[in-house]
């Protein structure tokens, strides 16, 4: 299938070593049905590290090409190694990015390969997207791994999805905060499912930060704010569209890459929001 201009982008994904950029690619191929099964780094059979050093040593040493179909559009997903013995490969790749996805684990939060990542998209003006991976796992802390996004780099951090827990602490799912929807892992599937009321109260905060940088996007909408009228989804969109190509606003998903959880919610903020 040709697609044109418009439909075709070029994302970067960055980040330190061992955070799941390589997992994120393929779930991001296995939820589309690019793939029919989901490879896994331990087991040596994932799409990206394919060469036997990579296999050997459960690391990416090179970068990898992975083209993925989505709503009608082509988004070309370039995986970088994170380790930095390895940075040539990196500058290749940033040549020709469109966007850049940093990849943070819900483990460790901002690391030193976190920095050169933002480092890699400022020099080259990219927007910027960020992914917390692993919110589902043992020790992972969202909120701490988050805040440290946002001392890193400024309150343009902004999330757009955020993961759900039980009473337990246990992960559920995740919260679209575009959409106000939570979304589950079902016996394989993704489900959706309504905001639970003990939650409501929080995301309709954490969509109102949204709703702000809408308006900051522009006098009119701006205007619009201030005499409290209410923004079409459409306004929401390119407000927030703007604030990301503009450098403002820098889009965080979350998600786990095993589940499928958050997986879409990444391509639709790729499709919505970077450039083509």
């Amino acid at each position: 299938m040709a697609y044109t201009l418009d439909k075709i982008r070029n994302v970067v994904l960055l980040g330190h070593g061992g955070e799941g950029k390589t997992s994120l690619v393929e779930s991001l191929l296995f939820m589309t049905g690019g793939t029919d099964r989901q490879g896994r780094t331990t087991d040596g059979n994932t799409v990206c590290d394919f060469d036997a050093e990579e296999i050997k040593r459960q690391i990416s040493i090179q970068l990898a090409l992975a083209p993925v179909e989505f709503k009608g559009n082509i988004i070309n997903f370039i995986d970088t190694p994170g380790y930095f013995d390895f940075e040539g490969e990196v500058a290749q790749a940033m040549r020709v990015a469109d966007a850049g996805v940093i990849v943070v684990s819900a483990k460790n939060g901002c690391a030193v390969g976190t920095e050169k990542a933002w480092k890699n998209v400022t020099k080259h003006k990219l927007p910027a997207f960020f992914y917390i991976s692993k919110v589902d796992e043992e020790n992972a802390d969202f909120d701490k791994a988050y805040e440290s996004l946002r001392d890193a780099f400024g309150h343009g951090v902004t999330p757009f999805v955020i993961p759900l827990f039980d009473a337990n602490g246990k992960s559920e799912g995740v919260i679209n905060l575009l959409s106000q929807t939570v979304y589950k892992s079902e016996g394989g599937k993704i489900t959706e499912h309504p905001i639970p009321d003990n939650k409501k109260e929080k995301v309709e905060n954490l969509r109102n930060a949204l709703i702000e940088s809408v308006a900051e996007s522009s006098e009119e909408l701006m205007e619009k704010y201030f005499e409290g009228e209410e923004f079409t989804d459409e306004e929401i969109l390119t407000g927030l569209r703007q604030g990301v190509l503009n450098g403002d606003v820098h889009p965080v998903v979350c998600g786990s890459a095993f589940t499928g959880l958050g997986t879409m919610d990444l391509l639709r903020a790729i499709i919505n929001f970077a450039p083509a």
